[in-house]
This record gives C-alpha cells, sequence and structure tokens, in this order.
C-alpha cells in the first residue's frame, strides 16, 4: 500500500475544507436570513421558536467549492406537512432580490442566497415546553425526548418516524461532532461527500450528504479500530460499503437501545438508520434506488482506486484527475441525453480573482434551464475544477490557470480546436469559479454556454 496515495488522499480532503472567512461569510448570510423571516412582513413570525443551522456547515464537514446551507426553523403549534407554512414561505423569500432559483420539494424548500449560497430550509414542530429548560436540560435534549416519545405514541411509528425525522437533526449534528472528537472522521466525510459529487444520479435525493458522511463515519469507526488513521484504508472501505447496498446494515445505539430498533427495521435492507431515530431507515424508497445507482459507480472508483495505488508503489505521480473523473462522462449526462437543456456555444477563460474576488462559485442564467439540469451542471464542473487544480499543484506544472483551462475544455468538448469563442456576456448561463494558482494567486475560471 503507498504511503504517498494515503498522504496525498489526506491533503486532497484537508484542502477541501472551507477558510474561515467564507465560514464566515455564511454565518452571516445566515444572519440577514433570520432577520428576513423575522420580518412583520412575515405573518409566521410569531410561530418561529428558534432558527437553526444544520447540515455539513453544523457539522464542520463542508466542502469550500460547493459549500451549502441546511437550516430548520422550528415553530410552534405547528405540525407536519407544513403546507400553509411552506407555501407562505416561498412568497416570503421571494419578496427579496438577494433569494433566487426558490424551488419547492415537500416541506423543503430549496434557493440561492446572494447569488452564491445553495440553501435548503426545512420546518420542523418545536416540542420544547419551556419549563423543561429549568430541569438542567438543553433544548436539543428535550427535543430529542419529546420528538421520539411523540412518534412512539403515533399509529404507525415508521411512517411518523420519516415525518419527524427533522425535528430530531440538532442531535444529528451532535452524534457527528462527538464521532468527529473520538474517530476524527471530517477527513474521509469530505473526501465522500466530494466523490459523491463527481457521480452523476438523476433526481432529488433526501439527505444525500448525510448519508455519504453517515457511511463515512462507520468506514472510519472500522478502520481505527484495526489500527491508526489511514485515509487510503477508509477511503477504500466507504466504495466497498456503497458498492454493496444489499448488504449495508448501518445503525448507531448511542441515542436509542437496540432493542429500540423494530425487526421490521433491522432486517431491511439497505439499512442506513437515522443515529438518532430507531424509526427512520433514511435509504427507504427513492433512496434505496439511488443507493442502487450508487453502487455501480463506487465499483468503478474501486478499480480506480486500485489503479492508483499499484501506480504509486511503482513510483509513479499520484493522478487525482483519473482517481476523481466524473461519472458518467459529460456528453452522457441526463440532459445530452435526453436532449433537454443542451448546452451548446461554450466559452472557458481564466481570469484573475482580485484581491477581493469570488470566495463561492456562482451561476447566473439569463434564461431558464431545469433545477435538476442545473445542480448536474454545477456539481459536475465544480468537482471537475477542483481536482484538476489539485491534481495540476501535485504534479508541479508550472501554469497551473492554463492548464485547468485546457482540461475543462477537453472535457467538454474534447478533439475540439478553441478559438477566441467571443465575449462570456452574452452566453445564457455563466458559472465563475475560484482557485489559486501554484503560485497562491487567486484566480476564476468562467464557463459560459447557450441553451
Amino acid at each position: 500500500m503507498s504511503s504517498d496515495l494515503c498522504s496525498a488522499l489526506k491533503e486532497f480532503a484537508d484542502n477541501l475544507a472551507p477558510p474561515q472567512s467564507l465560514v464566515n461569510e455564511v454565518g452571516r448570510i445566515i444572519d440577514r436570513l433570520s432577520r428576513h423571516l423575522h420580518s412583520d412582513r412575515f405573518k409566521w413570525k410569531r410561530f418561529i421558536n428558534r432558527i437553526v443551522p444544520l447540515g455539513s456547515y453544523a457539522k464542520k464537514s463542508s466542502l469550500r467549492i460547493m459549500m451549502d446551507l441546511d437550516l430548520v426553523v422550528y415553530l410552534n403549534d405547528c405540525e407536519y406537512p407544513f403546507e400553509d407554512f411552506v407555501r407562505d414561505l416561498e412568497e416570503h423569500i421571494e419578496l427579496s432580490d438577494s433569494y433566487t432559483n426558490c424551488t419547492l420539494n415537500g416541506t423543503c424548500l430549496f434557493f440561492v442566497a446572494e447569488k452564491t449560497l445553495h440553501v435548503d430550509l426545512l420546518p420542523a414542530t418545536n416540542r420544547v415546553p419551556r419549563n423543561e429548560l429549568s430541569r438542567g436540560k438543553s433544548a436539543q435534549e428535550v427535543q430529542q425526548e419529546m420528538t421520539l416519545a411523540y412518534i412512539l405514541n403515533s399509529s404507525n411509528s415508521f411512517d411518523e418516524g420519516r415525518k419527524q425525522s427533522t425535528g430530531l437533526s440538532e442531535t444529528a449534528v451532535e452524534f457527528v461532532k462527538r464521532k468527529n472528537q473520538v474517530f476524527h472522521c471530517s477527513t474521509l466525510a469530505r473526501l465522500a461527500k466530494f466523490w459523491s459529487k463527481t457521480v452523476c444520479v438523476e433526481g432529488f435525493h433526501s439527505g444525500r450528504s448525510s448519508i455519504m458522511e453517515y457511511i463515512a463515519i462507520r468506514s472510519t469507526e472500522i478502520e481505527q479500530n484495526t489500527g491508526r488513521e489511514n485515509t487510503l484504508k477508509a477511503f477504500r472501505r466507504f466504495l466497498t460499503i456503497v458498492s454493496n447496498p444489499e448488504e449495508m446494515a448501518i445503525y448507531w445505539t448511542e441515542y436509542y437501545k437496540i432493542g429500540d430498533i423494530k425487526p421490521r427495521m433491522k432486517n431491511s435492507r439497505p439499512l442506513l438508520l437515522d443515529p438518532t431515530n430507531p424509526y427512520n431507515n433514511i435509504l427507504r424508497g427513492k433512496n434505496k434506488s439511488f443507493m442502487v445507482e450508487m453502487a455501480n459507480f463506487a465499483r468503478v472508483s474501486m478499480d480506480r482506486l486500485e489503479e492508483a495505488d499499484c501506480r504509486a508503489l511503482r513510483g509513479e505521480s499520484v493522478d487525482l484527475q483519473s482517481l476523481f473523473k466524473p461519472q458518467p462522462e459529460w456528453m452522457q449526462l441526463p440532459f445530452n441525453l435526453r436532449r433537454r437543456s443542451q448546452p451548446k456555444n461554450f466559452y472557458v477563460s481564466v481570469r484573475d480573482g482580485g484581491a477581493h474576488g469570488l470566495t463561492m462559485p456562482k451561476t447566473v442564467t439569463k434564461k431558464s434551464m431545469e433545477e435538476s439540469d442545473r445542480d448536474i451542471i454545477e456539481n459536475f464542473l465544480f468537482s471537475f475544477s477542483e481536482v484538476a487544480v489539485a491534481g495540476s499543484k501535485k504534479k508541479g506544472i508550472p501554469n497551473v490557470a492554463q492548464k485547468v483551462q485546457t482540461d475543462v475544455q477537453h472535457m467538454i468538448a474534447p478533439g475540439t480546436s478553441w478559438g477566441p469563442g467571443g465575449s462570456i456576456s452574452n452566453r445564457d448561463a455563466k458559472l465563475e469559479i475560484p482557485f489559486t494558482d501554484e503560485k497562491g494567486i487567486p484566480k476564476v475560471l468562467d464557463v459560459g454556454f447557450d441553451l
């Protein structure tokens, strides 16, 4: 096993972490969004108990180049499915020019804040009575106890467990933080999430990031119980688990007893049980078919990992671009195969980023496109660019900016001779992707196209 490949993976994963300046900027966006929700114009203002940032941001496992935000609004006297609230919420969010691309899916509202940050905003029922806090328990602890009691007392615990899962999100964050203190899971979690961004499974899949993180935690636990921290072994274990959904049975008992897991649930496959909720198999329904598709991509990545390990053992350099090459290739992506958005007339260039330039990728569209296609294109280009930059630096290439531009051009249209291509300002869509070159100078990759 190559220590060079292991160290290269760890270095790449650790560099995926967002800088503190970016974390601070997201914090400021949260403050501005919270003020917007507490404004007198929003008639649900008096029902809001608290607004809590959760997900990767709260767990401290975000990806720098694809940072997003999950926010849960805990509501007093309001129960699932929150139909009136989410309808009025969508209207209120759209009142501000700071929030665009609003899409409602069930109880979750997706939108882009200030043209850069993807936000998932979900409602949950506040179950914390004021008198409980005087007994020395935190709001999160009381919320956990009362929500599980509500699920247990319902007529269908499995169905209710799914509906109430958002109400347990604060405890889920605590779970990840505790695991990271013991097993240092954040390195593999970022690597797993990044890998997930390089593969395309079409459609919305609830909790995709959490699925990757939980499998990464289990993989890290297994490997560190047999020896010291090893990113290569842990990543191989992660891919092995993902590639075998029919054998996947993952659960923890920090927040409930093993006897609380019903036989029907324990015998389900694939099983990834919510660590805070014994009635919620995260891989139910659509997520089951999602894991079957992910398994095929994981097997390809396992072969690539073994090839990379063999090459490293022969003394050859680590090729991150080959290891994390997107699946499927650009021309095999769903919008191309089904002739939907049909990006064309591409423009690709690199410019100076400036001292106070972009900190997060930015997408601007003049012409409407399907949100699912937008997500696919962003994930593909953002992840491809990230690994192209890292791979070029790893190989010591003297002009990283030119190499990244060429790699993106060849990825989009292999064998094409690229000319000046006109102006990006005339294109229907424009993606701006910040990075730093081999000298640490800020640059921006511009990718524009017509629809």
